[in-house]
């Protein structure tokens, strides 16, 4: 059992925040105070209580004996203070009459209802064995994927025939889908999201329902349709596949931000294993769409889906179509620009032997590619530094030798290179020796002198101009705003 540290009210299953506060729930000891019928009792001289089975947001729930027909039952009361306020009461017993008219194997069957002394209403219906799948889920990671997708298959067609019916269930999710232990499903509390967010909740702005299973529209007060269902069936999946749910936050209200503004990561990214899901994972994401528009139309819609992208063979699922998102390709050019696939093209595969003919998307995209290497081939260039400019020279015996502008001259063997703190500065103008002197010793100058003159002779003038031109280097701690002109 979990409390609201706020109202003190106490809740079973897998709520983590109290639907009338928005707090985080805490754990509680034993069961808290009771409320309601306790064991032993006899409700509306009909149906006596045998136990607790659990409580929620909108009552307990309890099992009980038909004296009359000796048949064990479940009994759904409303919390009394609920039932308190206005006509509550009255649209709890028109919500439990319209989810008795769906008639579907996959929703709990609804055989009475009425009202104990005070007014509180309560509703029968079927007490079921097995376990709710919120327990299950929390049995050690993501189920497999015959049994989620059996068990999904079946939620879809109790959806369907609520929506047929003109019944929205409004807080789908996993709490409220039991799986009995023959593998069935049934869909519980049809509605009563309904008649509880009709009642003055103690917070401003916190929208009754189970944040993490709700859809945008429903998170920000607006109207909503069956599609809403459809989304909380989204969010469903997604858990099964991944162990987890597509949006978590600290609070109850950054939950319901995070569904109306961000999307869901792929189920490739979350969990490895996923891959496996090949186009399971697109209907999922396609559900979790946040205009209403964008996702499937009816439940039936998803059952097709998942009928061809599925084959059921026994007990065993095999998926027989891969996904057609972007991520489910190898890593290449086929990321960045997303292409059709072959089915939408509807392109013809050549024989062995026969070259293909090139479809009308290749030379766009054989441009982009070339596009994209002369691009990189540039920066290259760009930013490779320049060789040092050569001087090709005769040595003593007329052999000739390539000499870079600005290299060290090569010490003769035995010597060794001075430094450049012991180097003379270049001679003054003012300081060389006559012409008719520099003639005469032309001849027999020595290859270190002519390695000095190499040294010291300035640059030619495009190695200059170069110079001047090039952009200064950007320091470490340099700032560069790119919209300056």
């Amino acid at each position: 059992m979990q409390r609201c540290p706020t109202c003190a009210q106490c809740f079973s299953g897998d709520a983590r925040f109290c639907p009338f506060d928005g707090e985080p729930l805490q754990a509680a000891d034993g069961n808290g105070p009771e409320s309601g019928p306790l064991a032993g009792e006899i409700i509306d001289g009909r149906y006596e209580v045998e136990a607790v089975l659990g409580q929620g947001g909108m009552g307990k729930v309890y099992a009980v004996l038909h004296r009359a027909l000796g048949k064990r039952f479940a009994l759904k009361m409303m919390r009394p203070e609920l039932a308190a306020q206005g006509d509550l009461a009255a649209r709890f017993i028109q919500e439990a009459r319209a989810a008795a008219l769906i008639g579907h194997p996959n929703v709990v069957q609804i055989s009475d209802f009425g009202q104990v002394s005070g007014g509180t209403p309560y509703f029968i219906m079927e007490l079921l064995d097995g376990a709710p799948l919120s327990k299950l889920l929390r049995q050690g990671g993501p189920p497999s994927i015959d049994f989620s997708v059996r068990i999904l298959a079946q939620v879809a067609a109790g959806l369907g025939a609520a929506h047929a019916a003109g019944v929205i269930h409004r807080d789908l999710k996993p709490d409220n889908i039991h799986v009995t232990a023959a593998g069935n499903v049934k869909i519980l509390d049809f509605g009563v999201a309904k008649v509880a967010g009709a009642s003055r909740l103690t917070k401003t702005g916190i929208v009754f329902g189970t944040p993490h299973y709700m859809s945008p529209e429903q998170a920000s007060g607006a109207t909503i349709d069956h599609r809403a269902d459809l989304y909380a069936l989204g969010v469903i999946m997604y858990e099964m596949f991944t162990g987890r749910v597509p949006f978590e936050a600290d609070t109850y209200m950054g939950v319901l931000t995070k569904h109306m503004f961000m999307r869901p990561e792929p189920l490739t990214k979350v969990y490895e294993p996923a891959r496996q899901l090949g186009a399971l994972e697109d209907v999922t994401l396609k559900c979790l769409e946040k205009a209403p528009e964008a996702r499937y139309a009816s439940a039936q819609e998803i059952i097709d889906e998942v009928n061809q992208i599925v084959h059921f063979v026994g007990d065993r699922v095999d998926v027989v179509r891969p996904s057609r998102r972007p991520s489910a390709r190898p890593a290449g050019l086929a990321d960045v620009l997303e292409l059709p696939a072959r089915e939408e093209l509807d392109l013809p595969i050549a024989p062995a032997g026969v070259p293909a003919k090139l479809p009308r998307w290749a030379l766009p995209l054989g441009a982009a590619a070339a596009l994209m290497a002369s691009g990189g081939l540039l920066f290259v260039l760009l930013h490779t530094p320049s060789a040092p400019a050569v001087r090709r020279e005769e040595t003593s015996n007329g052999a000739p030798r390539a000499i870079a502008e600005n290299a060290e001259p090569a010490a003769p063997l035995g010597e060794s290179i001075p430094s450049a703190s012991s180097m003379a500065p270049p001679l003054a103008a003012s300081s060389v020796a006559p012409v008719e002197r520099a003639k005469s010793a032309a001849n027999t100058k020595s290859a270190a002198s002519r390695s000095d003159e190499i040294r010291t002779a300035r640059p030619p003038a495009h190695d200059a101009k170069r110079a001047r031109s090039a952009p200064p280097s950007l320091g470490a701690s340099e700032i560069v705003n790119p919209w300056t002109r």
